[in-house]
């Protein structure tokens, strides 16, 4: 024998041993496939099963995607309606902000209004009070005048007495005055010519008055041949106001006591005197 056929015979043996070995290996592991395939919980029932199962998750499924779709579209159509709201808000929320910001505005305006109607009020409130100060005072001077008024109502109505008793004088000087010249012509006496110490005929005007004193200086004197003890008489505008009698003579000038019983007026300064009147 050879060494190839050798090897075949070999080779043959053990492929004899593993066929063995496989054929030993099948006749164990043997089943009955169609009792596994369709006998109870086969695999055809559990296919039928699993079908059966796939097609209640397919239409689960098919549900569940048509749901979804609606919960989709629902949540797209909320959406869009949050969406709209949202851009309505915000112009909502745009007007209310340009409203505040014009009641901001309008708010320092109004406080600028009031601050310079408080300065106006304090100006009007410190005007008023100097206007009732003025007015208290106006008061008190019309007060004062009107106890003035009635203190020269009572001296112009004691004046007036006063005027009334001299006017009366007055007229029975002016009888008497009469009398003594209808005598004095009766009996050839000249009243002009000059007594012994009596003053010439001159006249000239009131200068100073001293109320206070009573007394009066004039601007003729000494060289007018006034002296102390003369009487001036004074006059206004022809109008007998009084008459003086002379304290005092300077070369110039004269100071006269004002004598009140023959007072019909008060001597102011500028009026005339004369030593004499006719």
């Amino acid at each position: 024998m050879t060494l190839l056929g050798k090897s075949f015979t070999v080779i043959i043996f053990l492929l004899s041993l593993s066929f063995m070995v496989l054929a030993l290996a099948v006749n164990a592991s043997h089943r009955n496939w169609r009792d596994v395939v369709l006998g109870p919980s086969g695999y055809k029932e559990k296919i039928e099963a699993i079908s059966r199962e796939n097609e209640q998750l397919e239409d689960a499924k098919q549900r569940a995607q048509a749901a979804l779709s609606r919960e989709q579209v629902a949540r797209r159509t909320a959406l869009a309606s949050l969406q709209t709201q949202l851009d309505q808000l915000q112009e909502e929320l745009q007007l209310r902000i340009s409203s505040v910001q014009k009641l901001e505005g309008e708010l320092s305006n109004l406080a600028q209004v009031d601050k310079i109607r408080a300065e106006e009020l304090q100006t009007l409130t410190d005007t008023t009070a100097n206007l009732r100060d003025q007015v208290r005072k106006e008061q008190q001077d019309r007060d004062a005048l009107f106890a003035q008024t009635l203190v020269l109502q009572d001296k112009l109505n004691e004046a007036r007495g006063v005027r009334l008793q001299f006017e009366t004088r007055n007229q029975n000087l002016q009888k008497e005055l009469t009398r003594f010249r209808e005598i004095a012509d009766h009996m050839g006496i000249d009243p002009k010519a000059p007594l012994d110490g009596a003053p010439p005929e001159r006249n000239g005007n009131v200068l100073v008055i001293n109320r206070t004193k009573g007394l009066a200086e004039v601007s003729i004197g000494m060289d007018d041949g006034i002296r102390p003890g003369h009487e001036l008489e004074v006059t206004r505008k022809s109008r007998y106001i009084g008459r003086l009698k002379v304290l005092k003579a300077t070369p110039n000038r004269a100071v006269g006591e004002i004598m009140k019983d023959y007072s019909e007026g008060f001597i102011l300064e500028g009026d005339r005197v004369d030593t004499s009147i006719d």
